[in-house]
């Protein structure tokens, strides 16, 4: 329960809104309207799982999990990967693929660009994440000179 309550402002708000991403999919995005003629015309509601629900929900899942094995476990990962600008990349990719299913979907529901909010949410929690890293970590350029070639 420390563990939590010692995680940075971003890396919560990527554990809270990445999940609930991840379940906004099963919720319905768009209504589909199918004409009978004369029968008439049926709303049928579509969930987020087509390509680019697929792709947002795996985006999401990748982004919680880094954040969770950085923080939360005792794996140590490769210390020569950025894996904070892989959590902002992660992040940054799953609100791309929500904005543009919810623009792209026929007839997308309010709820969809809810969503849409919930993946800015994942975006800004990693960026957070990122900006908090970079003010942690010292900077590589730091203790080294560069002379001008003159």
């Amino acid at each position: 329960m420390e563990k939590l309550r010692d995680l940075s402002r971003g890396a919560k708000l990527v554990l809270v809104a990445g999940p609930l991403l991840f379940v906004s999919l099963f919720f319905d995005w768009q209504t589909l309207r199918i004409d009978y003629g004369p029968a008439g015309v049926v709303e049928q509601p579509l969930d987020g799982w087509d390509a680019w629900g697929l792709l947002t929900g795996l985006l999401a899942i990748a982004a919680v999990t880094l954040v969770v094995l950085r923080h939360l476990t005792e794996k140590e990962l490769r210390e020569d990967v950025p894996w904070d600008t892989v959590t902002l990349g992660l992040g940054g990719a799953a609100f791309a693929t929500t904005l543009v299913k919810s623009l792209t979907d026929e007839n997308s529901t309010w709820e969809s660009y809810a969503f849409v909010l919930i993946a800015g949410m994942l975006a800004l929690g990693a960026y957070l994440s990122w900006t908090e890293e970079r003010r942690e970590s010292p900077d590589p350029r730091e203790g080294r000179r560069v002379s001008s070639a003159a």
